[in-house]
């Protein structure tokens, strides 16, 4: 089963539970990621000099290499800044969900 965790106009990231794997969902395909793997794309995406993108001397796209697959996605500036907020909002929820399950716990067994 898939849980979908934050989506945009463009693209999704789900969490498959029976793998523990997360799933990008994008241009009609689904790239598969560890957690790590995870890190690592969003670490890519955060680095990437929006300000040298938009330069005209420069070219307006940038290719990033996926970790562990054979794929790459080649963004422009409009789309690193989807992909930021993608991936922003994922591990947002992803740790407030880590959050509540830490609460419920203590709580579940402090009567």
């Amino acid at each position: 089963m898939q849980e979908e965790i934050y989506k945009t106009k463009e693209a999704a990231i789900l969490h498959c539970e029976s793998s523990g794997s997360f799933l990008l969902d994008y241009n009609e395909e689904q790239i598969e990621f560890k957690l790590c793997d995870l890190y690592a794309f969003k670490s890519k995406v955060m680095n990437l000099d929006l300000l040298t993108l938009l330069e005209t001397s420069s070219p307006d796209v940038e290719l990033i290499f996926l970790p562990h697959c054979d794929r790459m996605l080649m963004l422009n500036v409009h789309q690193v800044l989807q992909f930021r907020e993608l991936l922003n909002a994922t591990f947002d929820i992803l740790a407030l969900n880590s959050s509540v399950h830490k609460a419920l716990r203590r709580n579940l067994f402090n009567f």
